[in-house]
């Protein structure tokens, strides 16, 4: 399950709720890749999905 909330100014924040389980594995994978938080990881990770798909996003 998850939330997602959009402020109106400036970058967008959205809210997740995830189970322990998801929590440990993101977590896990965050120190094996290096990158320097939850959030920088997960958006590298939908950036590439993305780009996958043939969807151009801004850095």
């Amino acid at each position: 399950m998850s939330i997602i909330e959009f402020k109106k100014k400036g970058n967008k924040q959205i809210a997740l709720r995830v189970e322990p389980s998801l929590e440990a594995g993101i977590q896990q994978a965050l120190k094996l890749d290096g990158d320097a938080s939850v959030s920088a990881w997960i958006k590298r990770i939908i950036r590439k999905e993305l780009q996958s798909k043939g969807i151009k996003v801004d850095e």
